[in-house]
């Protein structure tokens, strides 16, 4: 007898409807599955046979094939077995009831218990999308799904709550979905960069970075500061919205990252730069998201960024312009978004004392030349903010150690930057801008000048300043839209020349 069930595999973030068959003939009795199964795939008859065997089923002596469709997509991973073990009960008539508007997933242990999957969030996402009404996952992965509300999700944590609730004739309740709760920002967050000693300029150009999600680069000497800049940036940052939450979720759940729970803080990833070019940009024979994509709506921090591969640094060309990379194969491709605010940090030299008023250089002009090229000029070209970190001075650090507890709070205070943060922002949704405009401003379109509300004496510093430094059409944009972030900043309507001014500071670059 030839029954069916229903199942989905992920491939980038995209689920395929996977139709799972099964069929007993005379033969010699043996479970064979087809369809381009992995190994992982393969291995799955005998914990298949086991856990029936451990409910009570008698397996039957035929010889039984299940067939994974459509056949020319690789099926990879232990989501498959649950739909294949209830394929098998209904083709033993141990469940009757129709299954055609279901989709199943889990692991099966030797004993019939459900283990977690991956990819768990984006297969129930996509799941009425590929029309049907329910589906059945295990009960450990209800944290990443528990907001879901497109869709009804039954939790099992064993085979045989469904075994039995079939042979009883009723339906299994649904999960109750849960409110999605941004968690609020707390007050040990922001000590990091309160704990930050002197570095007004450089705190200045991270309040504008997390303002605008521009890209910064911070060069300086040991020691100067630049780690804890960067992950103060992150903590300046606002949490996740529901929508972002499930974006990134869903690029975690793929990696087997979400069993705690929905990503509900923004990313803050920083590989080590020995990472490969595979490790940060990923793909590879089974396509899987890198760095940059864990890093989507969050901070990428690339410390000593001239330690890393030159092609490693340079793979991140078309992500940092496109907020999205594409992996194409003979047989398809998969994109994933990356819409990352990367924050890289350098020593100007190999012995990170170049130019310093303080220590001699020992690099020589071959070396120094040698280290700098590292990092290219179309890198360089897409990063908005270039910052030199100065070490704080001595008697600065020895002064900030007699401050009396509860004094004042100075204006680049955490509280005081997170309070311009949210203003500016706020500005930038009530401004008239449409949100064609809006896209068109990420995409270098030249109407998008009139759009940020130049005046006519900006307009005049920026044509000036574009003549004598030689800035490429990208940097032109660029100071554009950082010119913006600092006039949101000041709460001001119009970019006035005043803003367009820093904005040119920070395009020098020091390599």
């Amino acid at each position: 007898m030839l029954a069916k069930t229903f199942t989905a595999t992920v491939v980038g973030l995209q689920a395929i409807k996977i139709e799972v068959e099964v069929d007993g003939n005379r033969g010699v009795p043996t479970l064979l599955i087809i369809g381009l199964p992995t190994k992982t795939v393969d291995e799955a008859k005998q914990r298949i046979t086991a856990a029936l065997i451990n409910c009570g089923i008698r397996i039957r002596s035929k010889r039984t094939i299940v067939n994974l469709a459509p056949a020319d997509i690789k099926k990879t991973g232990s989501g498959f077995e649950l739909a294949i073990a209830v394929a098998l009960l209904k083709m033993y008539g141990e469940v009757k009831q129709d299954t055609d508007d279901t989709l199943f997933f889990g692991e099966l242990s030797l004993d019939g218990s459900l283990k977690p999957i991956k990819g768990a969030l984006p297969l129930v996402l996509a799941a009425s999308q590929l029309g049907f009404k329910q589906v059945v996952l295990p009960e450990s992965n209800r944290a990443e799904v528990s907001t879901v509300t497109s869709i009804k999700i039954i939790l099992l944590s064993h085979l045989q709550q469904y075994l039995d609730a079939s042979k009883q004739g009723f339906s299994l309740p649904g999960m109750t979905p849960k409110k999605f709760l941004q968690p609020s920002r707390m007050s040990s967050w922001l000590d990091g960069f309160d704990q930050i000693i002197g570095q007004t300029t450089a705190k200045r150009a991270i309040e504008i970075a997390v303002t605008g999600q521009h890209n910064l680069l911070l060069v300086g000497p040991p020691g100067a500061g630049k780690s804890l800049l960067a992950k103060a940036a992150h903590q300046l940052m606002p949490p996740l919205t529901q929508a972002e939450s499930l974006e990134v979720s869903a690029i975690y759940s793929v990696c087997g990252l979400t069993m705690d729970g929905l990503v509900t803080e923004r990313p803050f990833r920083a590989p080590h730069h020995s990472t490969s070019k595979l490790g940060l940009i990923g793909g590879g024979s089974q396509l899987k998201p890198g760095e940059i994509a864990l890093a989507h709506r969050g901070i990428l921090f690339l410390d000593e960024l001239p330690e890393f591969n030159r092609s490693t640094i340079e793979s991140l060309r078309q992500p940092l312009e496109a907020g999205l990379i594409t992996f194409a194969r003979n047989n398809g491709s998969v994109t994933y978004p990356t819409k990352f605010t990367l924050i890289a940090a350098a020593n100007p030299c190999p012995c990170g004392f170049h130019n310093s008023p303080i220590h001699t250089c020992r690099c020589s002009l071959h070396t120094l030349s040698q280290y700098q090229q590292k990092i290219s000029g179309p890198i360089l070209d897409r990063i908005d903010l270039h910052m030199f970190v100065n070490a704080v001075k001595i008697p600065e650090l020895t002064s900030s150690l007699g401050n009396a507890a509860g004094s004042e709070l100075p204006p680049n205070s955490a509280d005081a930057v997170i309070k311009r943060i949210v203003a500016a922002q706020q500005q930038r949704l009530e401004r008239s801008i449409s949100q064609l405009t809006q896209k068109n401003m990420s995409s270098n379109n030249p109407e998008s000048v009139n759009a940020m509300l130049l005046t006519a004496e900006a307009k005049k510093l920026l044509h000036q300043a574009c003549n004598s430094l030689q800035l490429s059409a990208r940097a032109f944009f660029k100071v554009i839209k950082v010119s913006r972030t600092i006039a949101d900043l000041s709460l001001s309507e119009r970019v006035e020349p005043e803003h367009v001014a820093e904005a040119l500071q920070y395009r020098r670059t020091h390599f």
